[in-house]
């Protein structure tokens, strides 16, 4: 079951149906209506204009639209949004957009606070004072809480792509009439805050196991998001290179920076304060609420600050989701 949980994202791609574009359907109708009047100049006759401006006139009419009025009806080039046309980024253009840059601190923050959690579990259980038989549950639970969140994070983003959306949430649609899908990374920086600010907290077992699930759910959302918003913003030709950019460098930039300096620091710094005067063979351990608490209170920080950068997203591929 996990391991159809975890390749959940990719089974995805062939259940859901491929979007149709309106824009095509619309250009292909538009066409064929432009060949139905398209005027032959070619024999120089007057007589056939003015049949053919006879025809018009009377097709409109048929259907009870005053030809003055039916003028207004045709679309404006000028009057039309003016959107981007795709382009296919390689990755030193890709790396040049405020886009990138905005996503690479959301997936590095979002996927080392995950890292904290699969390096660091065993021994949060035991600075907590916890029965050892909850190490493998808590890393059970994790797991099926982030490979859950991959399946799931698929298929509702794709959907939420022609969500109708009330009015106050407008903002979210980067102009288009759906969710844009950076939209759920907001969600991830937030369960991902909400994770490291209980378990900071977690006295408890249920609230630990609280915290190892929210952490996990946000770790399992970035993932399937990662690749689908590189395909869809930075184009599909370079995609694999320029996804295992984000992929590589979230992993590693969030392990050494959370799992490593801020995480490995903080419990270093209070394996003295838990064990007082006295030095033992368990010295080198720590236990106590203070050995973890500074490092989730960090993540839970960063993490909304995700959100901001996040919204920025949003903000930078507006064009690229009203196209779509």
């Amino acid at each position: 079951l996990l391991l159809m949980l975890w390749w959940g994202p990719a089974l995805s791609l062939l259940v859901i149906p491929p979007r149709k574009e309106e824009g095509a359907d619309e250009g292909m109708i538009s066409e064929r209506n432009t060949q139905d009047f398209s005027y032959d100049d070619d024999d120089g006759s007057d007589d056939n204009n003015e049949d053919d401006e006879e025809l018009e006139e009377t097709f409109l009419q048929d259907d009870d639209i005053p030809v003055e009025r039916s003028r207004r009806y045709r679309k404006s080039p000028e009057r039309e949004d003016k959107i981007e046309p795709e382009r296919n980024y390689t990755m030193l253009e890709m790396l040049r957009t405020s886009s990138a840059w905005l996503m690479v601190w959301t997936c590095v923050i979002l996927v080392g606070g995950g890292t904290v959690m699969t390096n660091n579990i065993g021994q949060m259980t035991e600075a907590l004072g916890f029965d050892s038989d909850l190490t493998p549950a808590s890393l059970a639970l994790f797991s099926a809480a982030q490979a859950a969140s991959r399946v799931i994070t698929g298929a509702v983003s794709e959907a939420a792509l022609s969500w109708k959306l009330p009015w106050f949430c407008g903002y979210l649609s980067s102009g288009g009439k759906g969710l844009a899908r950076p939209a759920f990374l907001v969600v991830a920086s937030v369960v991902s805050a909400a994770a490291h600010f209980s378990l900071a907290i977690a006295t408890t077992e249920e609230g630990f196991a609280l915290g190892v699930t929210l952490s996990g759910i946000a770790f399992g959302m970035v993932w399937p998001l990662m690749v689908l918003i590189t395909g869809e913003v930075f184009g599909t030709l370079h995609v694999g290179a320029n996804y295992m950019f984000f992929d590589g460098f979230s992993s590693a930039a969030g392990t050494l920076l959370l799992s490593k300096f801020v995480a490995q620091t903080v419990y270093d710094d209070h394996i003295d304060e838990s064990h007082g005067d006295s030095v033992d063979e368990g010295s080198n351990r720590c236990f106590g609420t203070e050995c973890f608490q500074l490092s989730h209170f960090i993540v839970s920080i960063l993490s909304l600050t995700c959100i901001i950068s996040s919204v920025g997203l949003i903000w930078t591929t507006k064009d690229v989701y009203r196209r779509s």
